[in-house]
């Protein structure tokens, strides 16, 4: 066995999952180091933490051990939900991806950096009640519209009925 020999089974490891056909995962795989977001904890208190650098690069539980929510026994359900990180112009799913809450500012393609769970064959149990901000959690055109980015540019689009970010209107 590998473990007699001191080595490892890499070809009996996991291949990473990128998402269904027309909604495929944007991220990096196997890439070193971590990188620090920031998040609120059950309290709603500020927590930095580090979770790995191809966060959302591929289908996985990104949040699950990492997350301070995330830990011990009790953890919510969307703590070992699988997720990845689209293109929001090119997933055609039913269910529309979101913008970020983990890194607000950063990009893809100079568009916001959008996540799904859907694409990963998961149920989302997290947006709804901790990304208060997400465009699709807002009723109204004006809520909607009052959505910015640090940067003051528009975060959201109304479509006349439901927001969404505004790249994907």
């Amino acid at each position: 066995s590998y473990a007699t020999c001191g080595g490892k089974d890499s070809w009996s490891e996991e291949i990473p999952e990128v998402g269904k056909p027309g909604c495929k995962c944007i991220g990096f795989d196997n890439i070193p180091g971590t990188t620090d977001i920031s998040v609120k904890d059950e309290d709603g208190d500020e927590k930095v933490v580090s979770y790995p650098a191809e966060i959302g690069g591929t289908c996985k539980a990104w949040d699950d051990g990492v997350h301070p929510m995330c830990r011990g026994k009790d953890k919510p359900e969307w703590c070992k939900e699988r997720w990845c990180y689209v293109d929001p112009c090119t997933c055609n799913l039913k269910k529309k991806p979101y913008v970020t809450m983990y890194l607000p500012e950063a990009t893809f393609t100079g568009k916001s950096l959008y996540y799904s769970y859907h694409t990963c064959g998961s149920e989302d149990h997290f947006t709804k009640k901790y990304n208060i901000e997400a465009c699709q959690n807002q009723k109204s055109k004006d809520k909607c519209l009052d959505l910015k980015l640090k940067t003051g540019a528009a975060k959201c689009a109304w479509t006349g009925t439901q927001c969404f970010g505004w790249e994907i209107v």
